[in-house]
């Protein structure tokens, strides 16, 4: 079963915080194209021609803006985070009990070939991933997504030629975001197996200690349980390789926009093509577009491992 197709039957059950999430989500995106625009405004009134403090009426009027857009930003972010959390957590909730309900229902036969511990770890560590992806994950990367959209809309409506030039990285971006979803996520999915058979062993060994205080097994035993912490540790860190290899990568290629902002945004001013002002909001909004598409990698790796969870249990 696909986890999305598994995950929908619970999540749809609480539309209430999602909607809030959701509506929360596209007042922030929008409140956040506000600041540099105020700037832009800003610095054409101050180096326009007949500058003075005669201006400052103006100047006032947009700090008071500015202002209201930075409280306005504070509270949807609450908004945004705490509904999110509120449908995460319930969601949680219900596929843990129905877990457990289904687990009761299975027969004898089936648990004859399973460790407690193993569909312990099922239960509790692997649907505990739901709640990432519901509260950071797909918010993440929605308002990630919606941002970006936005910050191109606007930079177009400055300038759409250099717009098209300071967005030459997102393609090797997007790829990049898709070879790295292919790699992490069968990382991810070998983590959580081998958390569950670390907690199984684990299981098995502390509920029979007295056994194997009884036939010495004690330094057998303790070799065992090292092993299988080995092997979390080392599916620990091939799943952080990635990550590590993934994140630089996004970076640098943000920074290839902000570079080709430089020399070509410069080159504009001086040809007159573009105000001095224009070129100030277009550093401010590529700020703000490259910070979400730097935030996104993390956001992605979070959808993965999310979604590497979800496959455990939705087998189970």
């Amino acid at each position: 079963m696909k986890p999305f197709k598994f995950m929908k039957k619970y999540v749809v059950k609480h539309v209430g915080p999602l909607v809030a999430t959701v509506v929360s989500m596209l007042a922030l995106v929008g409140v956040q194209l506000f600041a540099p625009w105020i700037i832009r405004e800003m610095i054409a009134i101050i180096t326009g021609e007949g500058a003075s403090m005669q201006s400052m009426p103006q100047i006032t009027r947009l700090a008071l803006l500015a202002l209201g857009v930075y409280v306005a930003q504070g509270v949807l972010q609450f908004v945004r985070s705490y509904m999110a959390h509120v449908a995460g957590w319930n969601v949680v909730a219900d596929t843990r009990r129905h877990i457990y309900e289904h687990l009761q229902r299975m027969s004898l036969r089936f648990y004859e070939d399973q460790q407690t511990g193993t569909l312990m770890s099922r239960m509790v560590n692997d649907s505990d991933m739901f709640e990432r992806l519901i509260a950071h994950a797909i918010p993440d990367v929605t308002v990630n997504v919606l941002t970006v959209v936005a910050v191109i809309a606007v930079l177009a409506s400055l300038n759409w030629q250099l717009m098209l030039l300071s967005l030459i990285p997102i393609p090797m971006i997007v790829l990049a975001m898709r070879g790295f979803g292919k790699y992490v996520r069968p990382a991810f999915r070998e983590r959580q197996k081998e958390l569950g058979e670390l907690n199984g062993t684990l299981n098995d060994n502390l509920s029979g200690i007295r056994e194997i205080k009884a036939f010495t097994r004690e330094e057998v035993e303790a070799t065992r349980i090292g092993d299988h912490i080995n092997r979390y540790r080392d599916s620990m860190l091939r799943a952080l390789r990635l990550m590590a290899t993934f994140q630089p990568f996004v970076g640098f290629a943000s920074s290839l926009g902000q570079v080709g902002l430089i020399y070509f945004g410069s080159r504009f001013v001086l040809n007159q093509v573009l105000p001095l002002e224009d070129l100030v909001a277009f550093f401010l909004y590529i700020g703000q577009l490259y910070q979400p598409v730097r935030a996104l990698s993390g956001a992605w790796e979070g959808v993965q491992e999310a979604l590497a969870g979800a496959e455990r249990v939705a087998e189970l």
